[in-house]
C-alpha cells in the first residue's frame, strides 16, 4: 500500500492495521537541515529543492510530502506587505499592510501568482509532485482567513474590531478567503492534492466560542465548500485548545483536523467519530524535539492508544516542529508507528 492509499483510507475513516503518520507542514526544518534559509532556498534550482524535500520526508517515513510550508507569510509580501527573513524558521510580517477594511480594494488577489518567489514553490510543487509520482501525497498550507486578517490589519486592530466594526471584519475576511483561494490554486494546479488551512489565531486561547461560530467559522467553511469536490484532501489545524469547538470543526468541511497537543485525543475521537478524521497530538517541542528516544515512543504510542482504533486516525506532531529537530526522533516516532498493529 501506497503512502497516497494510507492516507485516502484515513480520510475515508476506514480501519487499517497500523496508524498512518505524517509530518505537519515543517518546511522550515526540511530546508534548515540542509543548512539554508527559507530566503536562500528561493534562489536555487527548484529542483535542488524539490530534491531536498523529497529527501526529508522520505527519511522521516512520512506519508505526506509537503511543500510550500514555512512561507505562509510571502503571500503579505506578494500584495505589497513588508516581511522579515530569518536566518532560521520562518518570516515574520513586520508591520500591518493594511489601515482600513477599505484599503483592501486596492488590492488584488491575484498578484500573488505574479510574485517571483510564489513562482518558485509553484514550480518547486511540480517537480516534487513528479518525483513522487504518486506514491505520497503531495501537501500545501496557507492561513486561514481569521488569521490571515490579522496579519494584514494588526491582531489588535482585528480582534476590536470584532466588537466595534463587524462589517469592517467581514470585509476583511472575505478578502483574506480569496488571498488564500488564489495561494493556494497554484499548489492544485501543479499537483498539491493535501490543502490545508492553519488559523492558530481562532483557537480557544485567542477567541471565544460565539466569535469562533460566529466570525471566523462561516469563512472556513465557504472555502472548504468551494474546494469540495475537486479530488482534494482538506485539512485544518488550529493551534492551541479547540475542545469546545470539536462539533462545530466536524462540520466545517474539512476532512482532517489536526489537533494541538493541548487537546485531549479522547474527546476528539469521540466528537469526530464517523464525520471527519483527525491528527495529532504530540507536542513538537517537549517530546518531538527535546524527548528521548523513549519519552517519544512512549508517547506516540499514548497517541495510538487514544485515536487509533477503527480508523480516521493519523500521528502526527501537535504543531509545526522547530527547524532545530532531530531527523532522528522523526524516526522515532515512524518505527514506533510502523511497529504497531491495531
Amino acid at each position: 500500500m501506497t503512502h497516497t492509499e494510507i492516507i485516502e483510507r484515513a480520510v475515508r475513516l476506514e480501519p487499517l492495521d497500523s496508524v498512518p503518520f505524517a509530518l505537519l507542514s515543517s518546511g522550515a526544518w526540511a530546508i534548515n537541515r540542509k543548512g539554508v534559509t527559507l530566503e536562500q532556498a528561493l534562489r536555487l534550482e527548484g529542483q535542488v529543492m524539490a530534491d531536498w524535500l523529497y529527501e526529508g520526508y522520505t527519511l522521516a517515513d512520512s506519508d505526506i510530502s509537503w511543500v510550500g510550508s514555512g512561507y505562509n507569510n510571502i503571500v503579505v509580501k506578494a500584495i505589497g506587505g513588508k516581511i522579515k527573513w530569518r536566518r532560521q524558521g520562518t518570516p515574520d510580517v513586520v508591520e500591518p499592510l493594511l489601515v482600513s477594511a477599505d484599503d483592501a480594494d486596492t488590492l488584488d488577489p491575484e498578484d500573488v501568482s505574479k510574485d517571483p518567489d510564489i513562482r518558485v514553490l509553484y514550480e518547486v510543487t511540480r517537480l516534487l509532485a513528479e518525483r513522487e509520482k504518486g506514491r505520497r501525497p503531495v501537501g500545501a498550507s496557507m492561513w486561514g482567513p481569521f488569521t490571515l486578517t490579522g496579519l494584514l490589519y494588526g491582531a489588535d486592530a482585528l480582534m476590536r474590531n470584532v466588537y466595534k466594526n463587524r462589517g469592517a471584519v467581514d470585509k476583511l475576511l472575505r478578502f483574506s478567503s480569496e488571498l488564500y483561494l488564489a495561494y493556494m490554486q497554484g499548489y492544485i494546479d501543479a499537483g498539491a492534492r493535501v490543502i490545508f488551512m492553519a488559523e492558530p489565531s481562532a483557537s480557544g486561547d485567542m477567541i471565544s466560542l460565539r466569535h469562533f461560530r460566529e466570525v471566523a467559522m462561516p469563512y472556513i467553511k465557504d472555502i472548504y465548500e468551494r474546494l469540495s469536490g475537486k479530488g482534494l484532501i482538506l485539512g485544518l489545524h488550529i493551534c492551541g485548545n479547540t475542545q469546545d469547538r470539536l462539533d462545530l470543526i466536524a462540520e466545517s468541511g474539512a476532512q482532517i483536523m489536526s489537533l494541538d497537543y493541548k487537546v485531549d485525543l479522547g474527546l476528539a475521537k469521540e466528537a469526530f467519530a464517523g464525520k471527519i478524521a483527525f491528527s495529532g497530538n504530540l507536542n513538537p517541542v517537549n517530546v518531538v524535539q527535546n524527548g528521548t528516544e523513549e519519552d517519544i515512543r512512549r508517547e506516540t504510542l499514548a497517541c495510538i492508544g487514544k485515536g487509533g482504533a477503527g480508523g480516521g486516525y493519523i500521528v502526527m506532531p501537535g504543531c509545526d516542529i522547530p527547524p532545530a529537530t532531530p531527523l532522528e526522533n522523526l524516526q522515532t516516532i515512524s518505527r514506533t508507528v510502523r511497529a504497531y498493529q491495531i
